[in-house]
């Protein structure tokens, strides 16, 4: 059952049971003694029968069903408070005052005064006054939000009931004037002072006054705007506007790097909320602290000769100045939250924005805003805005690239398009040359009085010297990020996030640091103006040191033309494995081919070799990664021409003939090897040699040069044979597959079963695996096809054991050739499919056109000649460009089975011609079956 008193008394009883009902609801739930109930309900001179009275009266009470209930002391109503609208008034109130949210204040303080319905009839004088705090307490939430007409009207009603209470006049004078009706808030004024004086003989209070005098002068907000100029161009930043334009007051705290546009974005939003805070725009820097509170008091129009000499003080007087007020105060560039709690208005109507390169620590109710640069979009688009949209369309690549060039920091792109602005007879393309060099870039970042050299150079002053000294480091080494496995070995973490705090590194992941590109190169700047020259080459030297620690531990063994050459290069894995590789290196991959960029650069000739041919082996090769292969040899071996490192150099001139060669390109590749086996045998180094022969060897056997490739893998073998196991069984495999493709099949077993066994003891798996599917390739052009698919399905199965995906591709293209010639063309079709997307991912060109050609046997096999025409054509093309003369004679000869099949002779002939040329040229085993195509397929061809 709901009661309210709060007005006529509700259930309606009689007026003496009324009276009872209102003090035992003032009272829900606790014992009222009966001569207290009696002295209430008929004062000082009761009748003499005033208990029994009582008594019928709470009978009454019971017989309308009210929770009246008699105790030893007295009587109780035993109901839920909040049952009782005094109880629920007083709870709303309670949870209006715990509430940071002002429009949620406003409507709950608005929820509670509409319980009442007129004058209570007991303890009217204090729940009146109850009412009244609450009246005030809505007001000035409602005005704090902005809703000055709204609530014009409301207060006008609450100052005809309550005429003496000077604040809420003072409240609807602020409505009106904010509200454009100052001749009416002087009215009230004027009002008001006759009340007063006619009532209580008093003048009105000072504050009252001074908001008269206020409103008499008129134009309150503009004489307390003290704002910067808003930018015209401003841009981007619509979700972190849109939550400050839809706040209701507060603090927020706006950090991020230098540069990134903090103050732009609380200058721009502080004059979009101006309308609503029409006591005063302040702004205050804080990168000179000295005097704040003063200059606030002054923007307030506080005299000089009012305001104390003590910060305590002076925050009292800041805090009483606004209060009741509507005022946004930025203050800017604050280092620390001590600065700022002086400073911070306890009115809830005021908007406090502050911005800061520091991240926030230990400010209580404060709300943040993180910046980051501008997306490229958002940056070019400012570009625009500063130069205008002609320029900038004219040249949009050079535009884009600007962008860029800034690191999409505001900053930055405000600087390149003032000096285009100012230069009008530059193209854009212009500055994009000058700020491509990345020495002179902080010096072209400069317009009148601004700079981003200047700006990041007041963040790292303000560091102590172990954090500026981490800022250096970082900046020297030249990476955009620096993971766990390098700065555990270089820098302190506590020392990390202090740059983390003061905004020039971000975390990203899992103690994972990132520079912006600007920072980066003023702290490399400032390294290399600071730091000794040995100092900072030690810190590259050690920085790859722990990454070859990491990687080292990673490496695999591949079936390379020219294997690693580990012991000669010394390095010992020390640091622990990550347990996903392929993961770890997609992630690391560009880090490290920049590692070894910079250690080059540096002149660091010996260890930046070694970390490039280590990535090799753990994965460029295994993974086809062509560009970092060959940024990273490229890089090491200009170097090494500096130091003329002779061995060094044929090193990396094998790995480099390597990388072509596993790209298909042969030419180059050969190039490659040459000029290293050349440098080898000057060297003396047998070894050496015979990695640079092997290759060559492999370059041979794919260019078609049989005795050639013969030859070199031959004295490749002779060479290692007393040095390295594997690097024999790299021969052996080559010498094998020569024989095989000759036609020795019996030669071609007997070194291939060879090459398995010499890899079987060199523990190379990947090796053995090739050798194994060598001999199924054999058995399969001899129509031993069992035979062939023993040795091929367990080497593809070898395969899947060490990971190599794409030697698992040409496992499976061997094993669906031999299931289609046993005529299991589903089986063989879905290997096909496997290889197909192997090849692809890694880009490997040979092993497309390898499966391409396999998949257009299977349409030939399957009888659908029209396919098999569109994927052989489509292989033939591919073998062409490859420069490989095997290969496309195979093709043509299938194509040529093809013509045959659709009864087109000529077509036939054209092909099988050029196939036979090339096979006899070439010596291979196909150039004895030539004869037996046109026999196989006359019947056909003559229709």
């Amino acid at each position: 059952m709901e009661i309210r008193i709060l007005g006529p008394i509700e259930p309606a009883v009689p007026p003496k049971p009324a009276q009872i009902l209102a003090v035992l609801a003032v009272e829900c739930g606790k014992i009222v003694p009966v001569d207290r109930l009696i002295d209430l309900i008929w004062g000082e001179e009761p009748p003499p029968q005033a208990r029994k009275s009582l008594q019928v009266h709470i009978s009454s009470l019971r017989r309308a069903g009210l929770p009246v209930e008699h105790r030893a002391a007295g009587y109780v109503l035993n109901a839920e408070p909040e049952s009782v609208d005094l109880h629920l008034f007083r709870r709303r109130v309670a949870d209006a005052g715990d509430e940071a949210d002002l429009k949620v204040k406003a409507e709950t303080l608005h929820q509670a005064l509409g319980l009442w319905r007129g004058t209570p009839v007991v303890f009217a004088q204090t729940l009146e006054v109850q009412r009244l705090a609450a009246a005030e307490a809505w007001a000035d939430a409602e005005l704090a939000l902005g809703r000055h007409s709204e609530v014009v009207d409301p207060l006008g009603a609450f100052v005809s009931e309550y005429p003496l209470a000077e604040r809420l006049r003072g409240q609807l004078m602020t409505a009106l004037a904010r509200a454009g009706r100052r001749a009416d808030a002087m009215r009230v004024f004027r009002e008001t002072r006759r009340v007063l004086v006619d009532e209580l003989g008093v003048e009105p209070g000072e504050q009252l006054q001074q908001l008269y005098r206020d409103v008499l002068e008129g134009a309150r907000d503009s004489r307390r705007n003290y704002l910067p100029r808003d930018a015209g161009d401003f841009t981007g930043r619509d979700r972190e506007l849109s939550r400050l334009l839809d706040s209701d007051g507060g603090v927020w705290w706006i950090e991020g790097p230098a540069g990134v546009g903090k103050s732009a974005l609380a200058v721009h939003a502080a004059h979009r909320l101006a309308d609503r805070y029409p006591d005063g725009q302040l702004f205050v820097d804080l990168h000179s602290p000295s005097g704040a509170l003063d200059s606030l008091l002054r923007a307030m129009d506080v005299p000089s000769a009012r305001i104390p000499e003590s910060a305590e003080e002076r925050a009292a007087l800041w805090r009483a100045t606004v209060s009741g007020r509507r005022v946004v105060i930025v203050l800017d560039g604050v280092t620390s939250v001590s600065q700022v709690r002086p400073l911070l208005p306890g009115s809830p109507g005021c908007l406090t924005l502050i911005t800061s390169r520091s991240r926030l620590c230990g400010l209580e109710g404060v709300r943040r805003i993180p910046l980051d640069v501008l997306s490229s979009d958002e940056a070019v688009t400012l570009l625009r805005r500063i130069l205008g949209d002609d320029r900038v369309s004219a040249e949009p690549d050079q535009a884009d690239e600007v962008a860029r060039l800034c690191g999409y920091l505001p900053l930055a792109v405000r600087i390149t398009g003032a000096r285009l602005a100012g230069r009008a007879h530059w193209p854009v393309s212009k500055l994009v040359r000058r700020l491509a060099d990345e020495r002179s870039r902080l010096d072209e970042l400069v317009a009148d009085d601004l700079a981003v050299r200047s700006s990041l150079e007041l963040t790292y002053r303000a560091l102590d010297e172990n954090a500026r000294s981490a800022y250096r480091i970082f900046g020297f080494l030249g990476l955009p990020e620096v993971p766990s496995f390098l700065w555990m070995h270089l820098l302190d973490e506590d020392v990390l996030d202090q740059l983390v705090d003061a905004r020039l590194l971000d975390v990203i992941g899992s103690a994972r640091y990132r520079m912006h590109e600007l920072v980066r190169l003023h702290a490399r700047e400032l390294a290399e103006a600071e730091d000794p020259q040995e100092e900072r080459e030690d810190l590259v030297r050690r920085a790859v040191v722990a990454a070859l620690s990491t990687v080292d531990g990673l490496t695999e063994q591949l079936f390379l033309a020219v294997p690693r050459m580990q012991d000669s290069l010394g390095i010992v894995a020390t640091a622990a494995r990550p347990t996903d590789k392929d993961a770890w290196f997609a992630r690391e991959e560009s880090l490290l081919t920049r590692l070894v960029e910079r250690a080059a650069e540096l002149g660091l000739a010996e260890i930046a070799s070694q970390l490039a041919e280590v990535l090799v082996f753990a994965w460029f090769g295994l993974r086809n990664r062509y560009e970092a292969w060959e940024r990273t040899h490229t890089a090491a071996l200009e170097a090494v021409w500096k130091t003329g490192d002779l061995r060094l150099e044929a090193v990396l001139r094998c790995s480099l003939g390597q990388m072509y060669y596993k790209r298909d390109n042969l030419v180059e590749a050969r190039s490659w090897f040459d000029t290293a086996q050349t440098l080898f045998v000057n060297l003396g180094d047998k070894r050496g040699e015979a990695v640079a022969m092997n290759g060559i060897g492999m370059v041979c056997r794919d260019l078609g040069e049989y005795p050639c490739a013969l030859e070199a893998l031959g004295r490749a073998r002779e060479l290692l044979e007393s040095h390295d196991t594997e690097g024999v069984g790299h021969a052996l495999y080559g010498i094998g597959s020569v024989k095989r493709e000759l036609g020795d099949d019996e030669g071609a077993l007997g070194t291939l079963t060879l090459a398995e066994t010499t890899y079987r003891a060199a523990q190379s798996r990947r090796g053995e695996a090739l050798a194994a599917r060598g001999i199924g390739l054999v058995h399969r052009a001899r129509g031993e096809l069992d035979l062939a698919e023993e040795h091929i399905v367990r080497a593809h199965e070898m395969v899947a054991g060490t990971g190599d995906e794409l030697l698992g591709c040409y496992t499976a293209q061997a094993w669906a050739k031999v299931l289609l010639r046993k005529g299991s063309f589903d089986p063989a079709e879905e290997l096909l499919g496997t290889a197909m997307n192997g090849c692809r991912d890694v880009g490997d060109r040979f092993g497309e056109a390898l499966v391409r050609r396999t998949l257009g046997e299977l349409r030939l096999a399957a009888g659908d000649h029209h396919g098999a025409r569109i994927v052989l054509t489509e292989a033939l093309a591919s073998f062409t460009d490859l420069g490989l003369p095997l290969w496309r004679a195979r093709t043509l000869r299938d194509l040529g089975a093809v013509h045959a099949r659709l009864g087109e002779g000529a077509g036939a002939d054209r092909c099988w011609g050029e196939a036979a040329e090339l096979f006899t040229r070439l010596g291979t085993r196909e150039a004895g079956e030539v004869h037996q195509w046109r026999t196989r397929w006359h019947r056909l061809v003559s229709r």
